[in-house]
């Protein structure tokens, strides 16, 4: 199974993996990758089951599909926030990412999405490389960018780690697991204060 790659298609193609992956995502993130079935992503895609295998070979790779994009989404929001902060302090560059980084994961949809990838992760280790590669690798990327004002590569690459882990905290832990967590703001504010004065201390 490798990750779904976007070959030279046509513009009906391409809206037609849009509306696929669409589906997946009310599928899959509703159901669950066990009880899902392709037939109930074509039903919700709007398309043939048969044009479901044309852009994904399997089950398994339309979730690959599926973590991919919804990752790359979250990337790419955070990218273009980070391309308007240039020439931001990093306290306000880093705290704008935290925020950003919390209010993204703690969706409805992302939770839902962690917690299918969670629970598939070993039979299917695609999915948490492809989940890592995509998520947590890039916004540690964006992290460290931040850092090196302050520090050396190193030193940046490892704050940024740390950054990233305690900017979600507690607070996301709880979260994912479907724990009712009271002032979640206040929570993460908090949570997002430490990491900014850990990255920079």
């Amino acid at each position: 199974m490798t990750t779904p790659t976007l070959p030279d298609l046509s513009p009906l193609q391409r809206r037609k993996r849009s509306a696929i992956i669409e589906g997946a995502k009310a599928v899959f993130l509703s159901q669950g990758f066990g009880l899902a079935t392709m037939d109930d992503v074509a039903a919700a895609a709007g398309v043939g089951k048969q044009t479901v295998y044309r852009h994904f070979k399997s089950k398994e790779a339309l979730f690959v599909g599926l973590v991919s994009e919804m990752c790359a989404q979250v990337g790419a929001m955070l990218a273009g926030a980070q391309g308007e902060q240039t020439d931001d302090a990093p306290e306000v560059a880093l705290r704008e990412l935290g925020w950003l980084l919390a209010r993204s994961l703690i969706t409805l949809d992302m939770l839902r999405l962690y917690r299918a990838i969670v629970a598939e992760a070993e039979r299917l280790p695609e999915l948490g490389q492809v989940f890592y590669e995509n998520g947590a690798k890039v916004v540690r990327s964006f992290a460290a960018n931040i850092l090196r004002a302050r520090m050396n590569e190193s030193a940046a690459v490892i704050r940024a780690a740390t950054f990233v882990q305690l900017v979600l905290g507690d607070a996301y832990l709880e979260l994912s697991i479907g724990f009712a967590v009271p002032n979640v703001e206040a929570r993460f504010a908090a949570q997002i204060d430490e990491a900014v004065a850990a990255a920079l201390r």
